[in-house]
């Protein structure tokens, strides 16, 4: 599969971490693992369905939705060519996008119509009529930039929270959170759910097996256990009991196999917009 990268417009930049392309042949996607953020994939070639293996029903999945894994992992595949272009929401931004809490779409497959009407039928269109990637970028950025402006919520020490729990996933105390922030500890345990999808102490353990299982499989590491009590897990015990209830499976069965994923390095100059990099090879 061939994968390319874009920056969004600058007004999207704080919400919105990359566009990406992928396009290839028919057959199983790479794996999609439980994370912190979510992603809106719109396809202009073929399309995709839920490999039988994962319990899901074998239809294929709406021509523009939105994934937002929070607690199971997903094995797709598309039984002819298939072309997509993905919008990567940051850790805890979908919410500035929709209308409905986030618990409301997690662990969902949700299309575009159904969540944002007329506007959404319209944005999966234009996007399957553009030329290239870059017309298409165009159509998100404007699409995204009017969901933003109706759905932006004010309350910014949420958004705070949001990037506090994520830097520091494997130290950091919910009371000493909710103290710096100044709210109090019932307030912010109520407001994550519908803010991300997760309580704190969840989108905590996300945040955690997120960041650590990305640079695991970036890097090809084999050896886990250094970095595993580096990010926060008690002992081997710990880090092999939290993969297996995110992945069903030990780490060993993953990592430092060549495992096929969507996880990528940061985009190397995000303050210019439209920045492509180098097309990729996933296998």
């Amino acid at each position: 599969m061939r994968i390319a990268h874009a920056s969004p417009e600058p007004a999207l930049r704080a919400f919105v971490e990359r566009y990406w392309w992928c396009e290839g042949e028919a057959g199983d996607l790479p794996l999609l693992l439980p994370g912190t953020g979510a992603e809106l994939w719109i396809h202009y070639t073929g399309g995709v369905e839920p490999c039988p293996a994962d319990g899901l029903p074998p239809r294929p999945l709406p021509a523009a939705h939105l994934v937002c894994l929070r607690q199971t992992r997903w094995s797709l595949t598309s039984r002819a060519a298939v072309g997509f272009v993905a919008v990567r929401f940051r850790a805890g931004a979908l919410r500035h996008f929709l209308g409905p809490g986030i618990d409301d779409v997690a662990d969902q497959v949700v299309s575009a119509a159904d969540l944002w009407g007329p506007a959404g039928r319209r944005m999966t269109d234009e996007v399957r009529l553009a030329a290239d990637p870059g017309a298409r970028t165009d159509v998100l950025d404007r699409f995204l930039t009017g969901l933003l402006d109706g759905h932006h919520r004010a309350d910014a020490w949420m958004d705070a929270a949001v990037r506090l729990v994520y830097r520091s996933p494997g130290d950091l105390r919910m009371d000493a959170l909710a103290e710096r922030l100044g709210v109090g500890a019932r307030r912010l345990q109520r407001a994550f759910p519908p803010a991300v999808g997760a309580g704190p102490k969840g989108f905590q353990r996300l945040a955690r097996f997120q960041k650590l299982t990305r640079a695991l499989l970036l890097e090809d590491q084999r050896r886990y256990l250094p970095a595993a009590l580096g990010a926060g897990f008690y002992d081997q015990n710990h880090f092999i009991r939290e993969f297996r209830h995110f992945t069903d499976q030990r780490p060993t069965a993953l990592l430092g196999r060549g495992l096929s994923h969507f996880y990528y390095q940061p985009l190397r100059d995000p303050g210019q917009a439209g920045h492509r990099l180098g097309e990729r090879e996933v296998r």
